[in-house]
């Protein structure tokens, strides 16, 4: 019987002003253990964060994931159990839908005696997870680029000091998990911030930041996104007051994430509690960036 358990962070694809262009894996994890069993059930068990949000088991991306690979390759396993137990938020921006979705991918390939290699899972993850940015930054880990060109994933990882960022997550009933997408933006601003992108891509690599803060103004996405998080301004304000260089918006949110030299924890909690202040409760995290990306461990048992 085979069993494999997967690890995957937490990863953002909006940063800033490089929208959809670049991903960064975040030090919070969802692990996947998935293994054969000899009847023909299907078992999901969950605990963590994202516990219970799946209505049924069936809905679980993890198991979406499977029964994709599963019905493309018309073949599957008897029965399979599922066990998630993840760090990431859940509808936050975080990526956690796709890190589901990649362990099931990954799951499906080892259960059934695949031997894909991460290339191949990349591919196919690009192709089949709803958000492919998040799978490839989840995959990869640390800074990566991704675009797709012609039904194929053209990526490469990008150098990123070792960071540590604020994490806050505030809870708002019936956020927008999507945002539409405008047919007409304004010359200026895509102009403004792809000038940003390159001396952004400095700021990572060498760690300053204070350049990654002063690169972060988004004109296309954050504004529509501003009005949808209440306090955003007050947060803001506060953990620049408290030591923050900046804050950005994590993804389409309501995650924010916070760029500091020092003092994460004052910050962290500095945020939370501006939130609160807006009637809004929120938990926060201090993480370094992930530079592992996928972790796996297969093993056959008789």
């Amino acid at each position: 019987m085979r069993k494999v358990t997967v690890r995957l962070p937490a990863t953002i694809t909006h940063i800033g002003p490089a929208l959809r262009s670049l991903g960064l894996a975040l030090g919070l994890y969802a692990t996947v253990e998935i293994s054969e069993r000899a009847d023909n059930q299907l078992i999901v068990d969950t605990a963590g964060e994202g516990a219970g949000h799946y209505s049924i088991g069936l809905r679980h991306p993890v198991t979406l994931a499977l029964m994709r690979v599963f019905q493309r390759l018309e073949r599957a396993p008897t029965g399979v159990h599922i066990r998630v137990n993840s760090q990431i938020p859940v509808g936050a921006g975080l990526g956690a839908e796709a890190a589901f979705w990649v362990a099931g991918i990954i799951g499906a390939n080892n259960l059934l005696g695949l031997s894909l290699s991460r290339e191949e899972i990349l591919q196919l993850s690009a192709r089949l997870v709803p958000e492919p940015d998040n799978a490839a930054a989840a995959l990869l880990g640390g800074l990566s680029s991704g675009l797709m060109q012609d039904n194929r994933l053209i990526h490469r990882s990008l150098p990123v000091a070792p960071l540590l960022l604020v994490v806050v997550v505030p809870t708002i009933e019936d956020y927008p998990e999507q945002l539409s997408t405008p047919d007409v933006i304004p010359w200026n601003d895509a102009l403004h911030n792809l000038s940003q992108i390159p001396l952004l891509l400095e700021g990572f690599r060498s760690g300053d930041v204070q350049l990654i803060t002063q690169t972060l103004d988004d004109r296309l996405v954050n504004p529509r996104l501003q009005p949808r998080i209440p306090g955003y301004h007050h947060v803001r304000e506060t953990a620049r007051l408290a030591g923050a260089s900046g804050v950005t918006i994590a993804g389409t949110g309501p995650a924010l994430i916070a760029f500091a030299a020092r003092d994460h924890q004052q910050i962290a909690e500095a945020m939370v509690a501006a939130f609160s202040n807006a009637g809004i409760a929120a938990r926060a995290w201090v993480v370094p960036v992930d530079t592992q990306g996928v972790v796996l461990s297969a093993v056959q048992s008789s």
